[in-house]
Order: C-alpha cells, then structure tokens, then sequence
C-alpha cells in the first residue's frame, strides 16, 4: 500500500531483502508472473510469498482435520466420570481437549504462516511475545464460545434425539448472527485499538460520500492501529444494524491520498448497500442447517461407515461432536469453491460502485496498485488458486479494469 518506491530506493531495500526475495527462474508453478503491477523480479517475490503462505495454511488444515479424525476413531465413548456424569459438561470438555491437540499439533506451522513468513518478507512488526499472546488470546476464545456450543448441542440431542439438527441450527445461527453484532464493539478490540479518524478534511470527505451514497453506516468510520503489528493496509465492512461500521487500518490513512481513501470506503460502502453481511449470514445459516442435517442423518446410521473402519457414537454422546465438526467442514469445503466464486462477483460489483461514485478520480486503482504492493499480494495468481482460495478477483485484473473504467468516467 505503500507509494511506489523510486528506482534508487528499490535497489537499496532490494539488496537488504532476506532470501525470500532473491528472484529465481521465473517458470516457478508453471504459471507465468504479470509484471504490470511489480518489476519481475518483485512479482516472483510476492508469488513465491503468496504460496508459501497458502503452503503452510492448507497444512495446517489438513492436520487440523486429521487431530479431528483422530479423536471420533479414538477417544473413548461415552462420559467421563470426572465429568460429573453431566453430558452436556462433558462435551465442552471433550471439545476443549479437542481444541487444545488441534492447537497443538497446527502451532509450528500457524507460528511459521503467521510470525516468521511476514517476518522475512518485512510485513510484520509484532515481537515473539506479542504474537503468542495473541494466539492465547484467540484460543481462549474458541474455548469459552466453543465449549458453551458444545454444551448447548449436546443438551439439544438429548432432549431431542430425532430432529435435534433443526434445534441445533437455530442456536448456531443466532450465535452466529449475535458475533457479527458484537464483534466489533466487544470481540475486536481485544486484538487492536480503534479511533474516529482524526484528519478532519478526510473526515468531512468520507462523511460527504456516506451522504452521496446514502449509505447507513450507523456505527461510523474508525481507524485501527495495524500498524502496531503489520505493515500491511486493510479496510473493512464489518458489524451488522448499530455495530455496522467501516474500519480502515492507520497504515492505510498514513500512506494514501484522500482520492485513494474515499475510493477505498466507497468500495466497502458498497457492501452494505448491496446488504452483503445478511446476505453472507443466510447462506451461511443455510449451510449449518443442512450440514447438521446431514449430520443426523449419519449419526443416526452408525454402521453406515462401516465399510470405511469408521464407528460412529450415538447422537448424544460427547464423541459425536467430531463426527459433527468433522461433517460440517466436509460439507462446507463442498461449497466453498462456489461461494467465493459469488464473493468475487459481489467484489467486482464493490468496484464498479466505487468508481461510479468517485467520479473516476482514479482513486480506486491507484489504492489497489498500493495495497497489492504494500500487502505483498500476488498480482496473477494462478486460476486454481483463485478459484479455490480467494475471494477476490486477482489483483491485476481488478487494477487493469479499474484503469479503464476510470479512463472513461
């Protein structure tokens, strides 16, 4: 996101870049590398940044998922004594056990994708110690909301051992629906701290855009302090009804110009008028609904498996949530190619609104050249890593279109 750099400056910050960024061929993956954003030599950079990351998440993944497999073929059936003889007490243990070999076993390559890789690339700020209290910080989250909707669905298929999956999926979905609201306000700032933007002239332009727009962003524009971790830029929609608001991260207001700034909001404007978070919550409500039907359905066939050495536990046993997890994250890897390839239709849509309401200042792909730069994005990503992984378009492609669209505006 960062201004490009001059010819001089390069070369002196070139020579100073760890082995990340040294350039080797560039037949890398077999894709060829756009050069239309960075030189080649930083565009093999960013690609070879860019799938070393993804490298190290998908494993992470799939030792994530095996931890799981693991404990519905292993752990023992039924509760446990120190459990109190409380069902619903034991699955929020048994999840939190669960939880904790997960952690376990992904942190090398979660300390790997999440400290050192953006370390080596020159994109982090953050010490050893502020980012393992972060991780602690998100585990602990994921135990406490975790191990309460453990409970709650355990309790749930007792009291209704057939049709437990609709019940289930009420109480997911509302869950689901009181996170986005209460994200921002409560969940957010324990990772970051969040101000009203302080450069008043950028203030009174982005407000002038909000009444242009006629967008209710009921919760306002704040800046969040990235920077005291990253030197990456962002900019978000998040939050939903009161909470709704649109968060731009301080490396973003630091080194953007108004232009960029206000095409970077109305991008996210774009969002909420398009109703883009309801509609991101039904479907995924519509997703747990029929995951946890499918679920049922198997739980309720417990030797349905069996010719794959696979014993399922009973409905209400603590051993059924990872049948439960495990069910659910097939199902929704199922869908997740056709719902970023919508997220991405919904983006370039994002993109059209903010270059029509920014009277083709060439905001918009002057800040998408920027943040590609400053993020070390890939600018070309190959074709299955974007249909599968991403929920944007590639960045050339949207830089290339937002030239030629604000050419003609």
């Amino acid at each position: 996101m960062p201004s490009p750099l001059s010819g001089g400056t390069e070369k002196k910050e070139r020579k100073a870049l760890p082995p990340l960024a040294r350039s080797p061929p560039f037949s890398a993956f077999g894709v060829s590398l756009d050069s239309s954003v960075f030189s080649p030599e930083d565009s093999w950079r960013a690609r070879r940044y860019q799938m070393r990351r993804l490298g190290l998440g998908v494993g992470a993944d799939v030792l994530a998922f095996a931890v799981t497999a693991a404990f519905l073929a292993f752990a023992p059936r039924g509760g446990w004594p120190w459990a109190g003889g409380l069902p619903p007490l034991a699955g929020a243990l048994y999840l939190a056990l669960m939880l904790a070999a997960r952690a376990g076993a992904t942190l090398p390559l979660d300390y790997l994708s999440g400290f050192r890789l953006p370390h080596s690339a020159g994109l982090s700020n953050q010490t050893p110690g502020g980012w393992l209290f972060d991780q602690a910080k998100g585990f602990a989250l994921q135990l406490i909301l975790g191990g309460l909707a453990a409970a709650a669905l355990i309790w749930v298929m007792m009291v209704r051992p057939a049709g437990w999956w609709w019940v289930a999926g009420l109480l997911g979905g509302g869950l689901g629906a009181v996170l986005a609201l209460i994200g921002p306000v409560l969940l957010a700032p324990l990772f970051f701290r969040f101000k009203p933007i302080s450069d008043s002239v950028l203030a009174d332009r982005l407000a002038a855009l909000l009444r242009r727009t006629r967008a209710r962003v009921r919760g306002g524009v704040w800046e969040m302090d990235l920077s005291r971790k990253s030197k990456a830029a962002n900019a978000a929609l998040v939050g939903w009804g009161p909470s709704r608001r649109v968060v731009l991260s301080d490396t973003l207001l630091a080194e953007y110009t108004g232009e960029e700034v206000e095409a970077v909001l109305a991008h996210e404007v774009a969002h909420q008028l398009g109703r883009h978070i309801p509609q991101m919550l039904i479907v995924q409500g519509a997703l747990l609904f029929s995951g946890l039907y499918l679920a049922e359905w198997l739980l309720a066939r417990p030797a349905g498996l069996g010719w794959m050495g696979i014993s399922l536990p009973g409905s209400s046993e603590p051993a059924s949530l990872p049948a439960v997890w495990l069910t659910l994250s097939v199902w929704g890897s199922v869908w997740t190619p056709v719902l970023r390839a919508h997220a991405r239709r919904l983006e370039r849509g994002c993109d059209a609104f903010a270059v029509e309401n920014t009277r083709g200042t060439g905001g918009l792909a002057s800040a998408l050249e920027k943040l590609c730069r400053k993020n070390l994005a890939d600018p070309s990503p190959p074709r299955w890593v974007v249909g599968l992984f991403h929920t944007h378009p590639a960045p050339a492609d949207r830089i290339r279109w937002a030239r030629q669209r604000e050419s003609r505006e």
